[in-house]
């Protein structure tokens, strides 16, 4: 298994595209109601969405999104897609939970339509809504240091198409697996000790890892478990050196609601659920 120069290609047009926005026209408007909208210190919102479209518009995402990064404290635990009532109006729901005190603003979330005849397209946002945050602590006692959240990753777009290629490939290789003798690994040639290169930026450090697990081959020895272990502990390696992300001490679903929007787009979270 190597990495494809057809893959690389894609991350480098990956890393370089924007994110798209639009706003809304006359006959559209997009909801938020939080429920409640006072609440303690790390307990969880309901945002209730209603939105309505012109009579010739498409929805061509259903699942509202984030239309900014996330700020401090705030972090998405669920979003369920819109869906359409008998009135032509879509609902849905998101679960959210703040961790700073004080009132802030809910997070604006947006979908994209298009309208049929004109072929126009844009992001419907929903309103500014606040939602005001109790502190746990008891008057008089002193305020707790404050926790910095740490920042969403730049672009991780090329890593997700380098792990999604070396996992296919071993599914590929394991589907046409026929059996055949052991092949016997090569004794490793000895090589005079060299100085050691200049430290590495995380990115290209993550790259090299990912080729070493791919020239291994555990996989081709059947051990595939070692294989898809070492590509993830690559991946949350780099997350911690480059974007200060504790992505050992997160789940699967806070590193997915962690992307920023442009990295959500275009079925890249699904990407990214299926590699992980």
């Amino acid at each position: 298994m190597r990495v494809a120069p057809l893959a690389m290609t894609l991350l480098a047009g990956m890393a370089a595209a924007p994110a798209a926005s639009a706003q809304l026209g006359q006959g559209r408007s997009f909801t938020a109601a939080p429920e409640p909208t006072k609440v303690g210190l790390g307990d969880s919102v309901t945002v209730r969405f209603r939105l309505t479209l012109n009579e010739r518009d498409l929805l061509t995402d259903t699942v509202p999104r984030p239309v900014d990064e996330l700020a401090a404290g705030i972090r998405i635990l669920s979003v369920e897609k819109l869906r359409r009532g008998a009135d032509r109006v879509f609902t849905g729901t998101a679960v959210l939970a703040f961790y700073r005190p004080g009132k802030r603003a809910l997070p604006a979330f947006g979908v994209p339509w298009v309208q049929v005849v004109t072929g126009h397209r844009g992001i419907v946002s929903s309103d500014a809504v606040e939602v005001e945050v109790a502190s746990v602590l008891p008057a008089g006692n002193p305020a707790l240091r404050d926790i910095r959240e740490p920042d969403l990753p730049r672009s991780l777009g090329p890593l997700w198409v380098l792990l999604g290629s070396a996992a296919a490939a071993a599914l590929a290789w394991l589907a046409t697996r026929r059996r055949t003798r052991r092949v016997i690994p090569e004794p490793e040639v000895t090589a005079s000790p060299l100085p050691p290169p200049p430290p590495a930026d995380p990115y290209t450090a993550a790259l090299a890892r990912l080729e070493e697990i791919e020239a291994r081959r555990w996989a081709a020895h059947g051990d595939v478990a070692r294989h898809y272990e070492a590509v993830a502990d690559a991946l949350r390696d780099y997350l911690e050196t480059a974007e200060g992300i504790p992505a050992r001490e997160r789940t699967t679903t806070e590193l997915l609601w962690s992307l920023p929007p442009r990295l959500a787009e275009g079925g890249m979270r699904r990407r990214v659920q299926e590699v992980l």
